[in-house]
């Protein structure tokens, strides 16, 4: 989501007071001790691809962290030979990775228009591998590579502010709701892509187990029953898998549904008067997490059905919402999909939102038992809560600000960027296509972290200057980057932070082109530190990792 000259900005890094403290930890990795704590990957779901990013988020507990070294080129404007766009139509909810036996590392792509297999020829240029053609809606046919290229080519020939522009980019505006119909999907461990279709799960595979280069064929589908759901069309709005291979998804209409990979058999679970716009997190005991206009739910999986028992787990807590998210954004609520923090190790462990308070707030629940000793934080409304903080993004004037896209997460830290364009315009996808724009572009990037000894959550470091617009970052574990699609003056770039500072560590400039727009979408790592991740054009790869064999 997110100038030419304009290298390496080192903004500096604000570290805020009190509850803004950093914890020891992140102290003392700043200045260069070893880490301390639970700074590990989260835990592998078993029953997903062997793929370092099998669904949307990439994880289970959907932290975007990746247990690779990012790039660490300096910094420089990237050329032909490190641009690799694979052209086609936009949208997709991530380019989600498997490998074969033969040691072929596949990416399939669901789209609105087509379900995608690429791969890297032997030059680590993205290639075709398959192509599943799906059926055209009836506002919107088919957009090949050529006819996106061609597109893109005009639209960039137009001035930001002028009324052509706006014209031009009106055509995609309700293209967002098309991709409902092929957005959230998860690979399984059998190479499996399970695809939300609207109002029902489909499933494709290799005509040809096994072989990288088979055609698709759709496998099956399960379409879900409106009677056993809250009423309205069923629309699915996220995707995940429990330990055990159950795929977990969520309604729009307020239903949770259970379904067994074999597309065979459905559990519902309403909840009446509330409405799901975000996916789910699922961690290894069965919890299911999930967040609705106005609750945040722990529900438990039991082999069979949800149960919302509070003696086997589940519990259901309410969140701020201000004024303005029923006048400026529909009554939403939160924009996040769950974050989990601490693994089954960590004596502390954690579920993540941003609330729909007028300005966010970042609000953290103890995930299981709260601690007997645990008293509740002034001003909150359940001893569950066990942090609260500002999204502010450093700035006291700040009178509003909303999170779009979900934290990402590593150890005790979560970061989160800006959404709030700055004309206060709504995120449809053609205004998407002018969130570049300088007088538009949403600023702001803070992470914040719990520290373990002093039980305080709040803020580690703060970027008022840096707009990360239209993507949710990720982190490179192993030399502890965020990488992120920024904006300066105009121009897309990747840009790589220090995990601990905030400080940029490298800007590898792109271009104006909406071509590098990565519309909303998640930053994916390879295993070498590549880059990689669905953008407007199509898919953009970046060769600008370590060398690879």
């Amino acid at each position: 989501m997110r100038d030419l000259e304009l290298l390496a900005v080192l903004a500096a890094c604000c570290l805020l007071a009190c509850a803004g403290s950093p914890s020891d930890d992140e102290a003392s990795r700043a200045a260069g001790a070893p880490a301390a704590g639970a700074d590990a990957p989260a835990p592998r779901n078993p029953m997903l691809s062997n793929g370092l990013c099998p669904l949307v988020h990439c994880d289970a507990y959907q932290t975007d962290a990746f247990a690779v070294r990012g790039p660490e080129l300096p910094s420089r404007t990237l050329g032909d030979a490190e641009v690799d766009l694979f052209w086609g139509s936009p949208i997709s909810g991530g380019v989600l990775d498997v490998t074969y036996p033969g040691g072929a590392t596949v990416f399939w792509v669901p789209k609105v228009d087509r379900i995608w297999k690429l791969g890297l020829d032997e030059n680590l240029r993205l290639v075709l591998l398959a192509e599943l053609l799906l059926p055209s809606g009836p506002k919107y046919p088919a957009h090949s590579g050529e006819l996106m290229k061609t597109w893109i080519e005009e639209l960039d020939a137009l001035p930001f502010a002028s009324e052509a522009y706006r014209a031009k980019a009106g055509y995609w505006r309700d293209y967002q709701l098309e991709a409902l119909h092929a957005y959230y999907a998860v690979v399984d461990a059998d190479g499996v892509l399970y695809v939300g279709g609207r109002d029902r799960i489909v499933a494709y595979a290799d005509a040809e187990p096994g072989n990288p280069r088979s055609p698709i064929v759709k496998r099956g589908e399960l379409v879900f029953d409106p009677s056993q759901m809250n009423g309205g069309p069923p629309i699915l709005i996220g995707l995940n898998a429990t330990f055990d291979g159950t795929l977990v998804a969520a309604s729009l209409d307020g239903t949770l549904i259970a379904v067994d990979r074999a597309l065979t058999r459905a559990v519902y679970q309403r909840f009446p008067g509330e409405r799901f716009w975000n996916s789910i997190a699922v961690d290894e005991q069965g919890g299911v997490y999930a967040v609705s206009d106005d609750r945040l739910h722990k529900l438990v999986w039991t082999g069979q059905g949800f149960s919302v028992r509070t003696e086997d787990g589940a519990w259901s807590e309410p969140y701020e919402a201000g004024e303005y998210d029923s006048s400026m954004r529909g009554s939403r609520g939160s924009g996040t999909t769950p974050t989990l923090l601490g693994s089954e190790r960590d004596r502390d462990q954690f579920v993540l939102i941003a609330d729909a308070a007028n300005v966010n707030n970042l609000v953290l629940y103890w995930r299981d038992a709260i601690p007997a000793d645990w008293e509740q934080l002034e001003g909150t409304p359940t001893r569950r809560i066990a942090g609260k903080a500002p999204v502010d993004y450093g700035r006291s004037d700040v009178t509003d600000s909303y999170s779009e896209n979900s934290p990402v997460a590593l150890g005790y830290g979560a970061a989160i960027a800006n959404n709030r364009p700055r004309n206060r315009m709504p995120l449809h996808l053609d205004n998407q296509l002018w969130i570049s724009d300088p007088s538009v572009a949403p600023v702001g990037v803070q992470k914040f972290a719990w520290d373990p000894k002093r039980r305080r959550f709040g803020t580690a470091w703060v970027r008022p200057d840096l707009s990360v617009p239209s993507s949710t970052p990720a982190i490179a574990i192993e030399n502890r980057q965020l990488v992120g699609v920024t904006v300066h003056d105009g121009v897309w770039a990747l840009e790589s932070l220090d995990w601990d500072t905030g400080a940029t560590r490298a800007l590898y400039t792109l271009g104006a082109s909406q071509r590098f727009n990565p519309i909303q979408l998640s930053m994916q790592l390879m295993a070498n530190g590549d880059p990689i991740f669905s953008t407007f054009g199509g898919v953009l790869h970046l060769a600008i990792g370590a060398p690879t064999p």
